[in-house]
């Protein structure tokens, strides 16, 4: 490899390592505000007869929030839901292009996704759309999304050579419950 093939490298292994932790933060963060509003809301409902005033468009901005860092998490370490009705048959028929298959398919799903919203991003701004009780502008969200869905992208990319590890204690958890030596990050539930 020549010297200036492996400089991106060297720059997008740390840079998706460090925003892979970043975005694992937001989603716990949001997934904990969400749980938190939901137990005060409904108990407020339900003891006071006073909800939250817009906790239903809170909730939502925090589900997009939660659904599209989740897809970042997914693409980086390849964790995706795997439907594998057809895995023999193709790994057999084309086992040398069935990984790269499986890769370039979700990457062009993902890309696929990131140009619907962004544009959809832009005509809610163009409209002015806003939620009904808090006023919020649903562009807000809606950039949000694509930002997280262009880190989608970049970690697919990452991926297609070195995913990330699922999570910090897979490789004691892999070597517990196969009662061996597991690998420095594993590839649990994966195929490749």
């Amino acid at each position: 490899m020549s010297q200036t093939s492996i400089q991106p490298v060297l720059i997008m292994i740390p840079l998706t390592n460090y925003l892979h932790k970043i975005v694992k933060f937001i989603a716990a963060f949001a997934l904990l505000v969400m749980m938190g509003l939901t137990f005060a809301d409904v108990n407020l409902r339900y003891w006071m007869g006073q909800p939250i005033l817009g906790s239903n468009e809170m909730t939502e901005f925090l589900l997009g929030t939660i659904v599209f860092t989740g897809l970042v998490i997914v693409s980086g370490e390849r964790s995706h839901i795997v439907v594998t009705l057809f895995e023999p048959m193709l790994q057999k028929a084309i086992p040398r292009v069935y990984k790269l298959l499986g890769l370039t398919t979700n990457l062009a799903g993902i890309i696929a996704v990131t140009y619907f919203i962004t544009n959809y991003t832009v005509f809610m701004h163009g409209q002015g759309n806003e939620t009904e009780i808090r006023e919020w502008q649903w562009w807000w969200i809606g950039t949000l999304m694509s930002v997280l869905c262009f880190v989608s992208i970049l970690m697919c990319v990452r991926s297609l050579k070195s995913p990330l590890p699922r999570f910090d204690g897979d490789a004691e958890i892999v070597a517990e419950i196969s009662g061996n030596d597991a690998p420095e990050s594993s590839n649990l539930g994966t195929k490749d």
